[in-house]
């Protein structure tokens, strides 16, 4: 069995970069997504992704000839689905484009394929969704294929040393399938392999981010208790972390990306009566922004317009998936307040459900005529934010998501601080 064809389906911040590190390997792969805008560049020679090591190596995928990209998938010997695994607005669990991946990839699948399940899962889509797809094409799942469920655990900013070197789950309906695919990460992976059922690798993936998000949340309330104990939060947890088996999170403006707030509710979404825990973490991260903005207006300024310092769900990134700036978006369109939008890294910033929120570069110009600014983004740029920096406003409170600012130098320039975990510091 030669498995030297591999299909990615889903060309994203997952799916792209490993079908360029599978063709650095050696393999002949064929990348597929519905998008015109990734194909485009693509076929271009250019990658769709900003970060630079990946951007190095696609480029070289592309140009060694051994990696291409289309909208349809075609035969393999091994198909990758890479595509995401998104929750819906009532917040249940929604796999309809794993579902379509599948039965488009089907349609080329042949007796003897391995077929591997990147993306994020509720517990049993492995078996109970691609599995389905496949057996009404005639296939027994399990003597006519291979097929594994292999999560990628990848962090934007570090993606190839994270697909690279961590370790790999192999989660393999059956042992067969899973020592099958073990040997095809074996080629591009350096981390240890780490074998199991399907159903079990789904779980460990979900428990992962799950247990961030609890303890991110943890960290939010301590902040909460600090705040109305009049004590700095980030003190205290330093103290605290100094227990050798403590490591209390950092509280923030809440939780971004496409995996922390997201993954849980596959978890809640399928055993309701266990994830009450989880379900309060959730609503706590969720409701941080909202938080912010609600100490901001209890100062009792006139807020008429608020500058957003960050679209993007982590500093130095350009990437603004389910970033915790649309909660406050949210909180101040319901309180008809308007506001501009800064960030150094992110260019175009679409919020669930595709409207397009203008975006401003321009640090000064966001900050033109803003009552209020609220740093929601731990970008480089704005540590050490000083009165220079803030002049352009035309009021004086800052809400620092981030714990960020010169605080000391802000109140002696009376400005009135909001951080995050402590209490606020009023104009000198």
């Amino acid at each position: 069995m030669s498995d030297n064809k591999i299909v990615v389906i889903g060309l994203g911040y997952v799916g792209l970069p490993t079908a360029a590190l599978m063709a650095k390997a050696g393999f002949d792969v064929h990348g597929v997504d519905i998008n015109p805008d990734t194909l485009d560049a693509l076929n271009a020679g250019r990658c769709p992704i900003g970060e630079p090591e990946v951007v190095q190596l696609v480029t070289d995928a592309l140009a060694s000839g051994r990696f291409k990209a289309t909208s349809q998938p075609e035969a393999g010997d091994v198909f990758i689905i890479c595509v995401p695994t998104p929750v819906t607005d009532d917040k249940k669990s929604d796999v309809s484009i794993v579902r379509a991946a599948t039965r488009a990839l089907a349609k080329h699948v042949k007796k003897g394929d391995l077929i591997i399940l990147e993306s994020t899962s509720p517990i049993g889509t492995t078996e109970f969704t691609v599995g389905e797809e496949l057996a009404a094409q005639g296939f027994d799942i399990r003597e006519d294929l291979d097929l594994c469920y292999c999560p990628e655990r990848v962090f934007p900013g570090s993606t190839i040393s994270e697909i690279v070197e961590n370790d790999r789950i192999i989660g393999g309906l059956t042992p067969r399938a899973a020592e099958r695919a073990s040997a095809i990460y074996a080629r591009f992976c350096t981390g240890p392999q780490l074998r199991t059922t399907s159903a079990t690798a789904e779980f460990s993936k979900l428990m992962e981010n799950t247990y961030r998000d609890v303890n991110i949340a943890l960290a939010n309330v301590f902040g909460h208790i600090a705040e109305a104990a009049g004590i700095d939060v980030n003190e205290v947890i330093a103290l605290a972390n100094r227990h050798p088996r403590v490591n209390v999170h950092t509280p923030g403006p809440g939780v971004g990306g496409h995996c922390i707030p997201v993954d849980p509710w596959f978890l809640i979404d399928g055993f309701p009566e266990e994830t009450g825990l989880l379900l309060q973490s959730r609503n706590i991260n969720d409701n941080q922004a909202a938080r912010i903005w609600s100490r901001v207006k209890a100062t009792g300024a006139t807020i008429r317009k608020v500058a957003i310092l960050g679209a993007a769900y982590r500093g130095n990134l350009d990437d603004a998936r389910d970033t915790p700036a649309e909660y406050l978006i949210h909180a101040l369109e319901a309180d008809g307040v308007s506001y501009a939008v800064h960030d150094p890294y992110v260019s175009r910033f679409r919020l669930h459900g595709g409207r397009e929120i203008p975006i401003s570069a321009n640090l000064e110009e966001a900050l033109e005529g803003a009552d209020a600014a609220i740093i929601m983004t731990d970008h480089s740029d704005y540590r050490g934010l000083g009165p220079k920096a803030l002049a352009s406003m035309a009021g004086s409170v800052v809400a620092d998501g981030r714990n960020l600012v010169d605080r000391a130098a802000l109140a002696a320039a009376q400005f009135t601080v909001i951080p995050v975990g402590a209490p606020q510091l009023d104009a000198k």
